[in-house]
């Protein structure tokens, strides 16, 4: 107990001591504390950091990354390799102005060189202010608690939709389609080469791909290899050359909890399709 009130104390004295003073860590990042927040919580080894932040290039002040305009804060781990010395010394709404050399940033956080425009030994200026520390138990919980608020509303967001089209078909994987155009030619099997065309939407109508306008090729895979996303692989067997479905894939068979692209993580997807050749 006595230890922790003492680390407690030292790194108050030491955020204090900073405030309108450029200081530097033992890895040679420079900070100033711009403000503290005295007896909120402080960042602990393994958090995740909720910042408002705002990363600019120090000559020329080029902006890279500002959230403070929309309130749009972001997450970074507290053992960040380049800034956790600085933000170890924080707390819940603390304001930090950082300096780092833009090499070892890009270097070490980014994992890739710095770009072509910043001059050899050029910093890069942080103003972060702390909005959130959560710790790894309590990351997990509001992650679960944010995935099963996307699954509700793709649910109810899902059966509105259903609820507008007639003639819906559903299989046993929980994929629903529409026969728009039936047609007597060549099934698909299993290995089947086709050429589709297709367009792809969001639940509210939101076109994110396709290629039904003409400016594009029709698009070719190989059914039942995975090549396509589940929902797509079972809806194509069902088809014959020639005909035309709709599609209305669930999130489970499309691009999951992690989304693609424009596609956001838990989404159902709507894909108006035509087999146009089984090669």
């Amino acid at each position: 107990m006595k230890n922790k009130l003492a680390l407690a104390l030292f790194v108050t004295t030491t955020l204090f001591a900073a405030c309108n003073k450029k200081e530097t860590t033992e890895s040679g990042v420079e900070y100033k504390v711009i403000s503290h927040e005295e007896g909120s919580r402080a960042v602990a080894t393994g958090d995740m950091l909720l910042f408002n932040l705002r990363i600019a290039t120090e000559k020329g002040d080029s902006v890279i990354l500002e959230t403070y305009s929309n309130n749009s804060p972001r997450y970074i781990p507290a053992d960040e390799p380049v800034l956790k010395d600085v933000f170890a010394l924080l707390s819940k709404g603390d304001s930090v102005e950082i300096w780092v050399n833009a090499d070892t940033l890009f270097q070490k956080s980014f994992g890739s060189p710095k770009p072509a425009n910043m001059v050899e030994g050029e910093k890069v200026r942080f103003i972060v202010t702390l909005v959130d520390v959560f710790s790894q138990a309590e990351m997990q919980q509001k992650q679960m608690q944010q995935m099963n608020e996307f699954i509700e509303k793709d649910s109810a967001a899902f059966e509105t939709f259903l609820a507008t089209k007639q003639n819906v078909q559903t299989t046993t994987s929980g994929l629903r389609y529409i026969v728009v155009k039936s047609n007597k030619g060549k099934q698909v099997t299993k290995g089947s080469k086709v050429s589709m065309m297709y367009r792809g939407t969001l639940l509210n109508g939101e076109e994110f791909d396709g290629n039904m306008s003409g400016d594009k090729p029709p698009f070719e895979f190989t059914v039942g290899l995975g090549q396509v996303i589940p929902g797509w692989d079972e809806g194509v067997a069902l088809m014959k050359e020639g005909e035309e479905y709709t599609f209305i894939i669930p999130w489970k068979l499309g691009y999951g909890e992690r989304g693609m692209g424009p596609i956001p993580a838990f989404s159902s997807l709507v894909f108006d399709v035509k087999l146009v050749k089984i090669n």
